[in-house]
């Protein structure tokens, strides 16, 4: 059995999604960042000597640095899109086209919808999860252990302090599991998907082929007029 997918979408739900989602592109981009690199912090000092100096911090602890790495992947966020898992109608968003350049193998387990609010992007929701705790979120990072991620901060953030997030609106096999039984079923009941399932040929997702009732008549038409000929 299916479940019938609605586009009117939770906003908590969305805003889950989008907080994981920063987080674990954050978290991608620090890693990337050479851990040696500092930047200035603070306000200029001036030392015994009349000279100016400023504090210097790793990249990732600096608030500024964070804030600017989560501006850019706000930016980022339209390349993602809502979608349902078909499975489940259990809501996700994720990325059409894989870094590579290729469709991402897991749309095919989706269906895409539209958010009744169109004038709210993810970009737009991304950026209003770091206003609302950007001061939570730099204090986080600030005070992180010496690793190069801060593996707790999705759940700092999106589930204890934001409180965006609860267990249920999180993947799991359920939802992901998708096979070509399922996929033939959901086609039958819910006509050709589009973008198919991965491996199974848009042909069989069509309707069988009825007989040819034209090539049967004329099979009858030849067979009388050779009778009649006859």
């Amino acid at each position: 059995m299916f479940t019938i997918v609605s586009a009117r979408i939770d906003p908590k739900n969305l805003k889950c999604l989008v907080c994981r989602m920063t987080f674990e592109e954050l978290n991608a981009a620090i890693q990337k960042v050479d851990k040696w690199k500092k930047v200035d912090v603070g306000n200029f000092r001036m030392d015994a000597s009349g000279n100016t100096m400023q504090d210097k911090v790793p990249a990732h602890r600096s608030a500024v640095y964070i804030s600017e790495m989560i501006d850019d992947i706000c930016k980022k966020m339209d390349d993602y899109v809502r979608v349902y898992y078909k499975s489940t109608g259990k809501l996700a968003i994720m990325q059409l086209i894989t870094k590579d350049g290729s469709m991402n193998p897991e749309f095919s387990k989706t269906k895409f919808v539209t958010d009744d609010d169109l004038n709210k992007s993810l970009e737009y929701y991304c950026e209003r999860m770091f206003e609302e705790n950007e001061d939570e979120i730099t204090s986080l990072y600030k005070n992180r252990p010496d690793d190069d991620i801060m593996p707790d901060a999705e759940k700092e953030i999106c589930f204890n302090h934001a409180q965006y997030c609860e267990d249920w609106m999180l993947p799991n096999e359920e939802d992901t599991t998708w096979t070509r039984e399922m996929e033939a079923e959901y086609v039958r009941v819910h006509g050709p998907d589009p973008y198919g399932f991965g491996g199974v040929p848009q042909q069989q997702n069509m309707m069988p082929e009825m007989p040819d009732d034209d090539g049967d008549e004329n099979e009858e038409d030849i067979a009388a007029e050779e009778k009649d000929e006859l």
